[in-house]
């Protein structure tokens, strides 16, 4: 089977990219706090920036750092890296619509049942699609469940 992608839809982008980029930001913006925090520990037991003065006078504390730059990557990340998304996808659609989208060949995987004695009830094999000139071989035959333990032997009476 072949497919076609002819256009890609803006708001389902948005919505997919913004989370992605938000998640991967986070994550990337605690690994560079980390890295930010050793450096300026590293300094300041060598002594570099124990007086060193910043416009602002002095350097931020290193726990502020570590939990302003997760956030500042993960939004920034998300804004900057859907809108670039939004205009490769306009980019995209203007270029498909001219000399066609991109094509994908897919095959078709047929779920066939599998003997409840093999796998827990519920499970399924993946059974590669058959020529047309053969018919697809019988399922094979279900096979009942054993029968559950016998039931406790009711009370007579006795306590």
């Amino acid at each position: 089977m072949k497919f076609e992608l002819k256009t890609i839809s803006y708001w389902p982008l948005i919505k997919i990219s913004f989370v992605i980029n938000l998640v991967f930001g986070f994550i990337m913006g605690i690994f560079f706090a980390l890295f930010i925090g050793m450096i300026f520990s590293l300094a300041t037991k060598l002594g570099g920036l124990s007086g060193m003065p910043t416009m602002q006078g002095e350097l931020p504390p290193l726990g502020l750092i570590l939990l302003i730059y997760p956030f500042m990557f993960g939004f920034g990340g998300a804004f900057v890296n859907t809108i670039a998304a939004l205009i490769l996808a306009f980019i995209y659609n203007l270029v498909a619509k001219g000399i066609g989208g991109l094509e994908f060949e897919m095959n078709q995987v047929m779920l066939q049942p599998v003997s409840v004695m093999a796998q827990p009830q519920g499970y399924y094999v993946a059974i590669p699609p058959q020529s047309p000139q053969t018919s697809p071989p019988p399922p094979p035959p279900i096979q009942p469940l054993p029968p559950d333990i016998t039931p406790p032997p009711e009370n007579s009476g006795q306590n």
